[in-house]
């Protein structure tokens, strides 16, 4: 089965990307591997200050204060981030990608979640990328529940809040 980034799991990675420590190589091979994410060449270290620089873009798109400004930053994400789609044939059968191929790390991510992103927003709802709502956390969170309703990055947050709210009564 080949797994397609380009919808819900850009979405998640991109939120992993916001929430990410990203102080070295290392880190961007910990976190591809952790999204199932085959990168074309091994990154170096301009390619992890690369992504430290998409990290602060895509921060932009989660607090962004309203629908207007969500979408004009992730039409920004979107400019800086793809390029016309193409079909590849590397890693098994036939696949579209919005990007060349054999580009550094730094452009798959950025490809990968500006086009997930956008696809995700736009058919679940611009209101499913979100910081977790509970007092003392600032994780983002892409909402891929049925419902469309997750408030918290986690069950333990919610359930922290929900405490926290019981003794406050």
């Amino acid at each position: 089965m080949h797994f397609n980034h380009y919808s819900d799991e850009g979405a998640l990675l991109a939120a992993a990307v916001v929430n990410a420590r990203i102080d070295s190589a290392a880190d961007v091979t910990r976190l591809a591997a952790e999204h199932d994410l085959l990168l074309e060449r091994p990154p170096s270290e301009d390619d992890a200050a690369g992504l430290r620089r998409w990290r602060a873009a895509l921060a932009g798109v989660v607090d962004a204060p309203g629908d207007g400004e969500r979408i004009e930053a992730l039409n920004r994400l979107l400019a800086r981030g793809t390029s016309h789609p193409r079909i590849s044939l590397h890693n098994g059968p036939p696949h579209v990608h919005f990007r060349p191929d054999d580009v550094p790390p730094e452009r798959q991510f950025a490809a990968i979640t500006a086009f997930g992103l956008a696809w995700f927003l736009t058919q679940r709802g611009l209101h499913r990328l979100a910081r977790c709502a509970a007092d003392d956390c600032t994780v983002a969170f892409a909402d891929v529940t049925r419902n469309g309703r997750q408030r918290y990055c986690s069950p333990r947050c919610a359930n922290r809040q929900a405490v926290r709210r019981h003794r406050a009564r």
